[in-house]
């Protein structure tokens, strides 16, 4: 899915879900939900025919400062106004293409992290590195083929990956919205877009997903994971970009007893 199409697709959704209510417009007569293109226009102090043009994907000279309006006329959260800048101005930063060759001291982090788990992961959610804690208390990576080795195939690919993950929709969407983020604001595209080709192909599940359009960041949360007897492992988790190697990410996991999880 090309950029433009991205743009479009988002600015639909979330022109269609504010409540014109809340900006003094009638509900009356509407024959779809959410403001109208001209209201947004209006509200956001640029013309109609500018709006409609960005909302369709065409390529117009666009200003931070009337992106910014639109974000706030449309109630954007901060990580949507990221996401909707990525999309059309392109990645905020230029990092490096992330490594596989991860350095020693790196995987001896990991390492030292036992009893508690921890991962590395990359940015397009391909599994790099875990430790003994990770493989028995979260999931044993070596058990699939390393082109598999991703968080988003294996959530709608691998039924036993799925299974272990408790309330599996809320994580997977979840995890679906933190990927579109990512994807949005990296500059090689490529390794995200295999992921998209696959699952695209493969999985009604992440189809249907994918076209919510949510979008998030994966910094810190809660997990639950079941376990082969069948009870519930509750973690928290954050997560944190390692210096010198970006887009590769370490994910700590700590077993708790705290509030069911909201994300994976």
């Amino acid at each position: 899915m090309s950029r433009n199409e991205d743009v479009k697709n988002f600015l639909t959704r979330r022109r269609a879900a504010v409540d014109p209510a809340g900006y003094g417009f009638t509900a009356a007569g509407r024959r779809v939900k959410g403001l109208r293109r001209e209201e947004v226009a209006q509200l956001a102090a640029v013309s109609v025919s500018w709006y409609t043009w960005l909302e369709q994907g065409r390529s117009i000279s666009i200003s931070h400062g009337a992106l910014q309006r639109i974000a706030q006329v449309l109630k954007l959260t901060p990580v949507e106004q990221d996401y909707l800048e990525d999309i059309v101005f392109g990645h905020r930063n230029v990092p490096k293409e992330a490594t596989r060759q991860l350095p020693a001291e790196v995987t001896a982090m990991v390492d030292v992290l036992n009893p508690h788990p921890a991962f590395i992961r990359t940015a397009n959610m391909d599994i790099l590195y875990w430790n003994e804690a990770a493989k028995k208390q979260i999931f044993d990576w070596s058990s699939v083929a390393k082109e598999e080795r991703n968080s988003l195939k294996l959530m709608f690919m691998n039924a036993e990956y799925r299974n272990i993950i408790h309330d599996w929709d809320s994580a997977a969407r979840h995890t679906i919205s933190a990927f579109r983020s990512n994807y949005a604001a990296a500059k090689h595209a490529e390794e995200f877009e295999a992921v998209i080709s696959v699952l695209n192909e493969q999985s009604a599940d992440f189809r249907r997903m994918w076209n919510y359009h949510d979008v998030s960041k994966i910094g810190a949360g809660n997990k639950a994971i079941i376990d082969k007897n069948g009870h519930i492992n509750r973690f928290t988790y954050t997560s944190f970009e390692i210096e010198n190697l970006p887009g590769v990410f370490v994910l700590f996991y700590l077993k708790t007893e705290a509030a069911p999880p909201s994300a994976i």
